[in-house]
């Protein structure tokens, strides 16, 4: 572990959980501090500042550099921009006591990535808030360049829109081909829990109708019951115990021509749920696949479970737009149609009257009207039903306008002086850059009235360098910025959008002094 940090305090004995730590402590720390740095796991501590504290040789292997050069470095940068705002919020729930298995993609410095699955916690030592975790990859070392081309072409069916059964039998067929299995199967829930026969490679045709025909549920699969809590299955005796329970049987029967013994089960996921399984079929003479096997399968089964992500999508988009439509349709219905039959209403009573008083100039003007109005009633409603009306999409959010109206707000509603000073040389900025820097604002100007007891306050727009700057100050009561995260995560939080924005924010204050909050984000490229 780091020199740095104290020895964590010893956790206190409770049932089996204590023999083990009284193992640990026999084998001493010199064997422990062994123990991690040879194990082929990756494990590593960071800090409450998100950055580097210890990383064990395995760890370095995969993020692809080593200690030194990570060491205090925010670890955030080894992720994909789009996954740390999820990393980001999983610390807050690992503080809640949630050690769960999550799935993230480490980017290498040559560009490659590379999937893990890991678990951490978050524990105090020293005074310090440490998150020590532990995690091992599933896909991208090990893949050859034929597997990427397969991958990435399947990926490419994915994108252009292919179908989930043509991109499934796809990944069925290349797990087959590279590697020693004799046959695939991509089995997937249907929405009533059964399992259908998604895809496959190098099984009898009658087999699809056998599957449907049992009635099977994944946790009537030979080790189901682990299938189902997303663990990787391999069975060296998976046709004995597909022949040996009578809901499997027929699938045992049907496929014993192909002279199979073991058996590896992939978890499929969607939507956080494990809906299915990629099941690979073993000759006996494999006693065990090699570990480019499981990693080409792991791959394969990650871009299944994608493939039926997208179709899930594609199904909700199709839902939600299909509600929109409808929203569309009665807003019309009753802002142009209805009104348009009101009128026609009214010009038939016209004419009733005129006929009833003996009028033919009323009946006449009347009819005029009616048809008229009768000709553009079924023109909106050819319009509307051909969906050739839209409304227009709202402009892009101005930050410099969204401030306005939070000072506007903050003023009118709460009576704190909010003066506004912009550089107009300021660019516009992206939609989500725009948001983060609202809400710190936001949160900056609910702090000023509810504990600063300021009379006034100014937000500052500039560009100053190659960043954008924002400035919120105020001449209240001040703080302790040593105290920062006591009695709420307001700061911690304007903190982290600070750094999904890509930038950095400091809090200047002293008790008497006011408070002046900084943030730097970089200009649009």
């Amino acid at each position: 572990m780091d020199p740095g940090v104290d020895a964590l305090p010893a956790a206190p004995d409770s049932g089996s959980a204590s023999a083990g730590a009284a193992v640990l402590r026999e084998l001493g720390l010199d064997a422990l501090v062994e123990m991690l740095e040879t194990s082929g796991y990756g494990v590593c501590v960071t800090g409450d500042d998100h950055r580097w504290v210890y990383l064990n040789p395995s760890g370095c292997r995969l993020v692809g550099r080593s200690f030194a050069e990570l060491q205090g470095e925010d670890y955030l940068l080894s992720f994909p921009e789009h996954e740390r705002a999820y990393l980001l919020a999983l610390e807050h729930d690992q503080r809640d006591g949630d050690t769960g298995f999550y799935a993230n993609t480490i980017v290498r410095p040559d560009g490659r990535e590379v999937g893990i699955t890991w678990s951490g916690s978050v524990l105090h030592a020293g005074g310090k808030e440490l998150a020590p975790a532990i995690f091992h990859p599933t896909f991208g070392l090990a893949s050859a360049g034929q597997d990427a081309v397969a991958l990435g072409a399947a990926a490419a069916r994915i994108a252009e829109g292919g179908s989930v059964g043509d991109v499934l039998d796809s990944l069925a067929e290349e797990a087959v081909a590279r590697s020693r299995a004799v046959a695939c199967l991509v089995l997937v829930e249907c929405p009533d829990g059964r399992l259908a026969l998604g895809a496959g490679a190098g099984l009898p045709e009658e087999l699809d109708d056998a599957v449907h025909a049992a009635d099977l549920r994944l946790a009537d699969l030979p080790g189901g019951d682990q299938l189902t809590t997303g663990r990787l299955m391999l069975l060296s005796d998976g046709r004995t115990r597909l022949a040996a329970s009578p809901s499997t049987a027929i699938i045992a029967a049907l496929t014993a021509g192909l002279a199979w013994e073991g058996s590896v089960k992939v978890p499929l996921h969607r939507g956080g749920q494990i809906v299915g399984a990629l099941v690979l079929l073993l000759p006996a003479t494999v006693t065990a696949p090699t570990k480019a096997e499981l990693t080409s399968w792991s791959a394969l089964g990650a871009h299944a479970s994608v493939a039926l992500a997208d179709e899930q999508l594609r199904e909700q988009a199709a839902a939600h737009a299909a509600e929109l439509e409808r929203h569309r349709l009665g807003r019309d219905l009753h802002d142009s149609v209805s009104a348009a039959l009101f009128s026609i209403h009214a010009r038939a009573q016209a004419i009733q009257r005129g006929l009833a008083a003996g009028a033919p100039e009323v009946v006449a003007e009347a009819a005029r009207d009616l048809e008229v109005l009768s000709r553009e009633a079924v023109a909106q409603l050819r319009q509307m039903v051909s969906g050739m009306r839209r409304d227009d999409s709202p402009p892009p959010v101005d930050l410099r306008e969204a401030l306005r109206d939070l000072a506007t707000t903050c003023t009118s509603r709460h009576g704190l002086p909010v003066e506004l000073q912009f550089d107009d040389a300021v660019p516009p900025v992206g939609v989500e850059t725009t948001e983060h820097l609202v809400r710190i604002v936001g949160e900056a100007l609910h702090n000023c009235l509810k504990h600063a007891s300021a009379s006034r306050t100014t937000v500052a727009l500039e560009v100053c360098g190659p960043d954008v700057v924002l400035t919120v100050s105020d001449n209240g009561c001040g703080f302790d910025p040593a105290a920062r995260w006591v009695g709420g995560h307001g700061q911690r939080t304007m903190q982290e959008r600070a750094e999904l924005c890509g930038g950095t924010i400091r809090v200047d204050s002293a008790p008497g002094w006011g408070t002046r909050l900084v943030v730097r984000v970089p200009l649009p490229a």
